[in-house]
């Protein structure tokens, strides 16, 4: 304590002794910028089509991501506009959150429209363009021209990475349409069946949260089958 106590005054009273410091700092983190490059491109070049196979193999996880982006594409018809709200679906629901998200009762609704509205041919309502697929496949596209330009290439410069950074972001909106449509979401949701939404709880034990995250948050439970709330369900909406 006295040691640190002793440090703060000499940086409060001399702040320029900080200048050699900032120096240095900058110096190794521009050292350091391509092998963090490298690694990160390794390693997603690696995780990337792993998370994909993850979805794609577990037809649950990909209906309930398609309903997850029915009821964002509901909700931003409504608002005509694009609204802050992300997402996240699992075997047995999918969870919305952010800024823009609006109370349960419109989300719930939005849910079960699109729900409804994919059951009877609507499947384009399963896609979304900003959806996490598209920023994994930008990452994916980087990393994989990234690597390729690091064995056939002498010369790695600013530019070409900066080319290569361009050329990914332009390409990832189709390549993740395209992983979208066919390896992370599954139209045909008809047997899925909407039962509740959760609100998650703002506050976990920690003061003033909600003024630090005041974003909403809420489960959608799902589940596939022909159930008795299914049947209820398709019968309210029709």
């Amino acid at each position: 304590m006295p040691f640190l106590f002793v440090l703060l005054l000499i940086l409060l009273f001399f702040p320029y002794l900080l200048i050699p410091f900032l120096i240095f700092s900058v110096i190794g983190f521009l050292f350091l910028i391509p092998y963090v490059i490298i690694f990160n491109s390794f390693f997603n070049v690696i995780t990337i089509p792993w998370q994909i196979l993850k979805i794609a193999v577990d037809k649950r996880v990909r209906k309930n991501h398609s309903l997850e982006h029915a009821t964002v594409n509901v909700l931003e018809e409504r608002y005509g506009r694009s609204l802050r709200i992300g997402g996240l679906a699992y075997s047995n629901g999918f969870s919305l959150s952010g800024p823009d998200l609006p109370s349960h009762y419109e989300v719930l609704d939005a849910a079960r429209e699109g729900l409804y509205r994919m059951a009877n041919g609507e499947t384009r309502l399963a896609l979304h363009p900003r959806c996490g697929t598209s920023i994994a496949a930008a990452n994916f596209l980087f990393s994989l021209v990234f690597i390729f330009m690091l064995f056939f290439y002498k010369h790695l410069s600013l530019i070409n990475i900066a080319a290569v950074f361009l050329l990914a972001n332009v390409l990832a909106r189709p390549f993740g349409l395209t992983l979208q449509k066919f390896f992370t979401t599954y139209p045909d949701i008809r047997d899925v069946d909407i039962l509740d939404i959760y609100g998650k709880p703002q506050t976990f034990s920690f003061p003033f949260e909600i003024i630090i995250n005041p974003n909403r948050t809420y489960f959608i439970k799902t589940t596939s089958g022909n159930s008795f709330f299914g049947f209820y369900n398709r019968v309210k909406l029709g």
